[in-house]
């Protein structure tokens, strides 16, 4: 048994290297990502520290006899995915799964071990080790799942997102019945719908209180919070108007929120969601660094968003020289002009400069777009909506 011993040494000793850590991560991961279709994407991330750390913890046990401890990834991952109402089944065909790659795996390594030892017997050994391994770590896993999906029952999170999903979903919705299932709150009236969206992983525990920012400022009727899991927090306010809303105190790099509403009654508590979920086409965009995006402001750019394209094509076509990277003061001077009434003084006033300049930036903007800047005036605008949401905030951010 000392020459398995220091076999099995040396193998735990190789197989710490970085390299080889990589490789087993990469081989495990592709196995699980490729086998569990339910896995979000924001959660491969964590699954791949869970089969790192798992792997570290195994070899450093696997010649030893020292008790079994799950891992903290391997803790967090349950937790998680009962965050997100994946139940038991997924967690199963993860560890399935990766129980399945690392029987392939130990069968070559075998293959690979000295002749001198007796392969049938490392193989059992070996495997009965992994089997043990993956065991307890089922169990622990099942415990912590368990635990949390029985936390979330308890707040009601898991009733209020079912009925919410369904209405999302088109099922139809008693709206007695849907007030219940929302803790009381009232779908009879006018409704703005809040989703925020956590940009990292690391800015999930900032989500509801960017979110309490804001609503606390559209009424003083109480709101139904949704938590479907993952990186979004969902809201719902009564109220027949959306106020001017002011974002300080979120950060954009860590939290962006859409609203979407007013809209009226079930159905409009259902439309101001989808609205708001369609804001996030502009919100989200890489290089933005808005904290808040109203679906009102942006509604004609998530249209054109739905083809980009198509949209990048008609900004192009319609700004022609004024979508060249240089031209900024130009088109800002462009969309003040035509959207500041007054003539070329307001415009100086506005952006801050001699009205002369205005006019000389208005005759190259023109000689740019080709006709005069009231021709085509509401395509212009349009196209510059789209330039400064997804073209220019792009370009920006890639210098």
């Amino acid at each position: 048994m000392t020459d398995l011993t220091q076999w099995l040494e040396s193998f735990a000793e190789a197989h710490r290297a970085q390299d080889n850590v990589a490789s087993w991560v990469e081989r495990i991961g592709v196995a699980i990502v490729e086998g569990v279709d339910d896995l979000p994407d924001d959660l491969r991330p964590m699954l791949v520290e869970t089969v790192e750390q798992h792997w570290l913890a195994f070899l450093d046990r696997v010649s030893t006899e020292a008790e079994f401890e799950l891992v903290p990834a391997a803790r967090q991952l349950p937790v998680e995915l009962a965050r997100r109402h994946l139940g038991l089944p997924v967690l199963l065909r993860i560890y399935r799964v990766a129980q399945e790659a690392s029987w392939e795996f130990a069968v070559e390594v075998v293959a690979n071990a000295p002749s001198e030892l007796d392969h049938e017997a490392l193989l059992v050994w070996f495997w009965g080790k992994a089997v043990q391994w993956f065991n307890s770590s089922v169990e622990k896993s099942v415990v912590l799942h368990q635990q949390e999906v029985s936390r979330i029952q308890q707040r009601g999170d898991a009733h209020r997102y079912e009925a919410v999903a369904g209405l999302l979903s088109g099922r139809a919705e008693d709206p007695t019945e849907l007030s219940a299932a929302l803790g009381g709150y009232p779908v009879s009236g006018s409704h703005i719908a809040l989703i925020a969206r956590a940009v990292t992983a690391d800015s999930i525990s900032s989500l509801e209180p960017s979110l309490m920012v804001l609503v606390g400022q559209i009424g003083r009727a109480p709101a139904v919070v949704v938590r479907p899991g993952g990186r979004e927090v969902w809201a719902w306010v009564r109220s027949d108007e959306l106020p001017e809303l002011d974002p300080t105190g979120i950060d954009p790099c860590a939290v962006r929120v859409t609203t979407g509403g007013p809209a009226e009654a079930v159905e409009g508590f259902a439309d101001a969601h989808r609205d708001a979920r369609e804001a996030q086409s502009v919100a989200l965009v890489e290089g933005r660094r808005q904290p808040l995006t109203c679906y009102d402001d942006v509604a004609a750019l998530t249209l054109l968003a739905q083809d980009p394209r198509a949209a990048e094509r008609f900004t192009r076509r319609v700004l022609r020289g004024l979508a060249d990277g240089g031209a900024g003061k130009l088109r800002q001077t462009t969309r003040a002009a035509l959207s500041t009434p007054g003539g070329a003084e307001a415009v100086a006033t506005a952006l801050g400069v001699h009205k002369n300049t205005v006019r000389y930036r208005v005759g190259q903007a023109e000689r740019l777009l080709g006709h005069p800047l009231q021709t085509r005036a509401g395509d212009v605008l349009l196209a510059l909506d789209y330039y400064d949401a997804f073209l220019g905030v792009v370009s920006e951010s890639r210098r």
